[in-house]
């Protein structure tokens, strides 16, 4: 365990304290070794928390961070990241209290991602470092031997403690053959230990768990009798007086947290609850990273319009967006509006010096200065609107300013609102601007990288005939190829026994349901003690498809959509969306006892998400891409989707190679009546839903949980079930008469 230069980490003086792997001060500081992986690797399966070994099963070692700040991060960035984090948390808790609403806040998110005195989900900024994966350190873990001889164990306390008092070369007696006993006890509170006889009791005196080193005859030495194939019929032996003792240990933690609530008058907690599990160190079980990923955008705007004091620049961006008549009120208009108010009046002057200190900041390249003062403008302005001190300006329609009131209440993955702030930026960026440096480009118009046929005019009007045709059958009114679309992947935490908010424990043929806990990573061994959010990026390829508004309409009318507007879909999306929620609540199979109404909302996301798995299966099946390596992102007030490669491995062109190889027969497998019927016979045929046989696809992938998805808004047929048994037959995107 050398460093490079050769010095053991262990006995060579450090340059800083660390707590690393210690149970109790350490009067000598140490520094852990590195190892390098790929960035990949490090964010993922060699994050903070994760026990591993090395090539050849020589040493089982926990990794532990490392700072390595990343610097090249634009602010824009940052604040989706912050974003995207703290929607994770939120719906983590969200979860979590759904099932378990009298769930301890403590034992469902860990310090850093909750209020310590409400409870509720909150990311404070200062309490994390955005860090590149670049390198991560390691200690041996756990420290806790085994003589393969006689079964004799021996514990310590931290490294130091075992660089102070090495294993014995003897050990009762005979020539000692230590290793590392490779299974630990892990609990859904995201903490493990090593295997031991010892196990906590709660101390009501001091308040605290409690544990006995030693048995009652007091010898504090055991054998480990590790014989048996399952770890319920292992023992340790007492080397005193021969006692047994099961491997049962409570986690101290929740035993603490419980036991207190429970003499408070709380709810008596039962022991399966506390009981940590013995699982092997090389199992899931003892480690799942948590992360995420979004598209990166360049343009501040689609952070800094959903601040409530930018609405009037909200209100006009969407009513460029969308075509909504809006008359936006001149300066002079709004500044005779204040001045016509003697106790606002010199509120004017304090504008225009904002603004003017904003210009001089911009034209002198200091961009967080210009935004500072652009932001306190801003303030100013709003509130004005707000007090109506100034008119905010006419916009056409009433129902989209109503929504952009309320929207602070919505679900943030489903707000149209911010999606379609979004999607505009994505255009510009990802479309526009790339196609002029040859990073995108549009499948009818190809270039020579796409297609070989670009020199040849008869072949090129041949495979624009047989594109365009099918793209036609598929309700496409554009699809595009995205060469280097920017994905940001972070990761933030960790869980351990499951990798979702609730593990269900099985005891005595019942299913106990138990919070899992969320927890950050270890501090970074800086001052701070900031904890690490791993970022990676990468430029990956996608499609981008946006579906004829015509035919969309056409298929509202033909469904019977209650609130289906004659034009304007994306407006009307706007002004008739009503928050889904953030578990879709509404949408989930009700065996035909739903009453939820045929609104446009719910259906042109119905269609979208549905036409998106559709083209992930296609995407999946020609290219080679796995399918839980395409993400999907939906623009519903758009008519929008784009599904891209999600890996931070080396892209080789999966997309663009596909595309080159396989163009008709990626766009006719989407189309292919055998592609619209269930794998699984008539499992859901018949109930106009979707299954892991057809068109759903992993949760890990799918953007909204396999919910609000149906082949039958595809290929026609029953609707889906959180509809009135009552409901009419879908006619099916895809039928000829909607075409």
């Amino acid at each position: 365990m050398a460093d490079k230069a050769g010095k053991d980490w262990r006995t060579t003086p450090a340059r800083r304290p660390s707590s690393i792997g210690a149970a109790r001060a350490d009067p000598d500081p140490l520094e852990p070794p590195t190892m390098s992986r790929s960035r990949v690797q490090i964010a993922g399966s060699y994050a903070p928390g994760v026990l591993m070994t090395w090539e050849g099963g020589k040493g089982i070692c926990r990794s532990v961070p490392l700072p390595n700040e990343a610097k090249d991060l634009k602010p824009t960035t940052i604040e989706l990241i912050f974003e995207n984090l703290n929607d994770a948390v939120t719906n983590w808790r969200d979860r979590v209290m759904k099932v378990l609403p009298d769930a301890l806040p403590e034992l469902v998110l860990d310090t850093p991602f909750r209020d310590s005195k409400s409870g509720e989900a909150r990311v404070q900024r200062s309490d994390f470092q955005m860090t590149s994966p670049d390198k991560v350190g390691y200690v041996p873990y756990p420290l806790l031997y085994r003589c393969g001889i006689c079964g004799s164990t021996r514990e310590f306390d931290s490294v130091a403690d075992q660089a102070r008092q090495p294993l014995p070369r003897k050990c009762n007696g005979h020539e000692a053959r230590w290793t590392q006993v490779d299974v630990v006890y892990a609990h859904w509170s995201g903490d493990i230990e090593p295997l031991s006889p010892f196990n906590y009791n709660f101390d009501p005196q001091t308040g605290s768990a409690r544990q006995i080193r030693m048995c009652t005859c007091g010898s504090s030495s055991f054998k480990l009798r590790n014989a048996a194939p399952v770890f319920s019929e292992w023992r340790y032996v007492c080397e005193g007086c021969g006692e047994t003792r099961a491997l049962k240990k409570a986690n101290p933690d929740t035993l603490e947290r419980l036991q207190i609530q429970q003499n408070d008058g709380g709810r008596q907690f039962q022991w399966i609850e506390v009981n940590m599990l013995p699982v092997s160190y090389r199992a899931n079980s003892t480690f799942y990273v948590q992360r995420t990923s979004f598209i990166v955008f360049e343009d501040s705007a689609v952070v800094d319009l959903m601040i409530p004091k930018r609405r009037d620049r909200l209100v006009a961006r969407l009513a460029q967006i969308h075509d909504i008549p809006f008359a936006e009120p001149s300066e002079d208009e709004i500044r005779k509006g204040v001045e016509a108010d003697p106790a606002r009046a010199d509120e004017w002057d304090e504008y225009e010096t904002y603004v003017r200190m904003a210009e001089k900041a911009e034209t002198s390249g200091r961009a967080d200065a210009a935004k500072r003062h652009r932001e306190a403008a801003a303030g100013l302005r709003e509130a004005w609107f707000a007090d109506d001190i100034a008119e905010r300006g006419q916009l056409g329609s009433p129902d989209v300013l109503q929504a952009i009131a309320v929207r602070e209440d919505w679900t943030r993955q489903y707000d149209p609102i911010r999606l379609t702030v979004q999607h505009d930026a994505f255009v510009r960026e990802h479309i526009d601007q790339a196609m002029a440096r040859h990073a995108a480009v549009d499948v009818m118009n190809p270039d020579v990288a796409l297609t070989d046929v670009v020199n040849d005019p008869v072949r090129k009007a041949r495979y624009q005939q047989t594109v365009g045709s099918l793209l036609g059958h598929l309700g496409m009114q554009r699809l595009v190829l995205i060469r280097g679309l920017p994905i940001c992947e972070f990761s933030f935490g960790y869980t351990r026994v499951s990798a979702t908010p609730i593990y269900q424990r099985e005891h005595n043929g019942q299913r106990v349901d138990m919070p899992v806990r969320l927890k950050a990573f270890d501090q970074l061994p800086i001052a701070d003690n900031k904890r690490p959010v791993y970022v990676t990026q990468q430029l990956n390829e996608a499609l981008y498809f946006r579906l004829d508004e015509a035919r969309v309409l056409r298929w509202l009318e033909a469904n019977q959509i209650v609130d289906a507007p004659a034009n304007h879909a994306g407006r009307a999306y706007l002004e008739r969306y009503a928050d889904f929620g953030p578990f879709l609540e509404e949408f989930k199979d009700r065996e035909g006892q739903g009453g939820y109404p045929r609104t446009l909302p719910a259906y042109v996301y119905l269609l979208l998400h549905t036409l998106s798995h559709q083209m992930m299966h296609s995407l999946a099946d020609t290219s080679g891409v796995d399918r839980d390596g395409i993400g999907e992102h939906i623009f519903p007030a758009d008519l929008s989707f784009v599904i891209y490669r999600k890996g931070m491995t080396p892209d080789l062109g999966n997309i663009s190679a596909m595309w080159r190889n396989y163009a008709e027969a990626f766009l006719k497998r989407a189309l292919d009546p055998r592609t619209l019927r269930c794998g699984s016979g008539s499992l859901c045929d018949a109930r106009g839903g979707a299954c892991p046989a057809c068109v759903m696809v992993s949760e890990v992938s799918c953007i909204a949980s396999n919910l609000l998805l149906s082949r039958a808004v595809l290929k026609g047929g029953k609707g889906p079930e959180w509809e009135p048994r009552t409901a009419p037959n879908l006619v099916g995107f895809f039928d000829p008469s909607i075409a």
